[in-house]
């Protein structure tokens, strides 16, 4: 039992490898065999202002859920490895417990073959919901006087909130068209990563053309529509009726190939220029809903992480950028090692998944690791 910063690590579970004075949230992780996905959605999160505060101060133990599926044990791992991460004093830890416990629940994570970090990502931000789901919805009247928007809010969280959803989960509106007389039929859904297509006329795009194909609209045909009541082509047309605080956008790289006799997959290689600051969602949001979200429309996402991924999808390795608060400035993080990284190097055709915050970054002496 070693004792870190008044937390109590398991040596088996958490090797602390290479002791010595590295920098809070410079630790690396040690690669338990194509484990380089994990890794880098690791240090993406732990790098996410607030969630990591959320996790280093304890204050997740006053929110755990027992009665779930995983029973708090991915927030306990999540939180365990955070920890380790920001003391400061070590080179690089192996997360073996916490690989182990999300193999037990999901087990192509638990074995040596490499895994789609974004699919982890996508399970993970569910089992820390879940692991964290115990605060009541609050709402000023019966459900159904609710606009209809928040009322899929209440109904998909069960009445439940966490802080994981507060933070980085947000809604899409769909809306759907009659082309011949105008009737519209909408509905919701919630999200925690916005996932979109790249350009296949394009080898360079910027994020912007990207979320225009996403929000553009689409024609659809043979639409039942309910006044008409006949089959009539339609628009389908996506917007954003919540924004969340942190946005994690995530682009499709990997597509089956059409030409193949059996299932291969390829993977687009498209440079696609984002900002790393001033992201501007506001065009994006739902026309009757900018009221709701005119707090957050009126703020600009910068970008704090980037998961990468090089290669093929066979054979691929993933690293991740991430914006350290503490020292203002980019790090690559490369399994066991983190090196400095200039800002312009921060876009390249190797970005997978961004993450961004309209949160402002805490003054550092205000968090401790407990």
């Amino acid at each position: 039992m070693v004792v870190v910063a008044g937390y109590k690590l398991k040596l088996p579970h958490y090797q602390l490898l290479i002791p010595y004075k590295k920098g809070r949230g410079l630790t690396g992780l040690k690669n338990l065999g194509n484990t380089c996905y994990m890794n880098s959605i690791l240090q993406c999160l732990s790098n996410t202002t607030f969630l990591n505060e959320y996790f280093l101060e304890e204050q997740f133990k006053q929110n755990l859920n027992r009665n779930n599926k995983t029973q708090g044990r991915i927030a306990e791992e999540v939180a365990a490895v955070m920890k380790a991460l920001w003391t400061g004093q070590y080179k690089c830890i192996a997360s073996k417990n916490l690989r182990f416990v999300v193999g037990q629940y999901e087990r192509q994570f638990g074995g040596i073959e490499q895994q789609d970090s974004h699919e982890l990502l996508t399970i993970l931000m569910d089992w820390l919901h879940s692991d964290l789901q115990t605060v009541p919805i609050q709402i000023d009247t019966s459900l159904d006087k609710l606009p209809a928007s928040e009322r899929a809010w209440v109904e998909y969280f069960k009445g439940k909130e966490s802080y994981v959803a507060q933070l980085s989960y947000g809604q899409i509106k769909s809306t759907v068209k009659c082309v011949k007389c105008g009737k519209e039929s909408a509905t919701y859904e919630s999200f925690s990563s916005l996932s979109l297509e790249l350009p296949s006329d394009a080898n360079r795009c910027n994020l912007s053309d990207c979320l225009d194909m996403y929000f553009n609209g689409e024609h659809i045909m043979g639409w039942n529509c309910p006044q008409c009541k006949s089959s009539q082509v339609a628009i389908k047309k996506l917007d954003i009726s919540r924004l969340p605080s942190i946005l994690v956008i995530h682009f499709k790289r990997f597509y089956a190939d059409p030409d193949a006799v059996s299932t291969v997959y390829k993977k687009k290689q498209n440079y696609v220029m984002f900002p790393l600051n001033e992201l501007d969602m506001s065009p994006h949001v739902a026309p009757s809903e900018k009221n709701r979200n005119q707090k957050l429309k009126s703020r600009r996402y910068h970008l704090y992480g980037v998961s990468n991924h090089y290669g093929s999808m066979e054979s691929g390795h993933y690293t991740a950028f991430c914006r350290n608060k503490l020292h203002h400035k980019w790090y690559k993080f490369d399994d066991h090692t983190v090196s400095s990284l200039d800002q312009s190097d921060v876009c390249s055709s190797a970005a997978y998944i961004l993450f961004y915050s309209v949160l402002p970054e805490r003054n550092p002496s205000e968090v401790q690791v407990r």
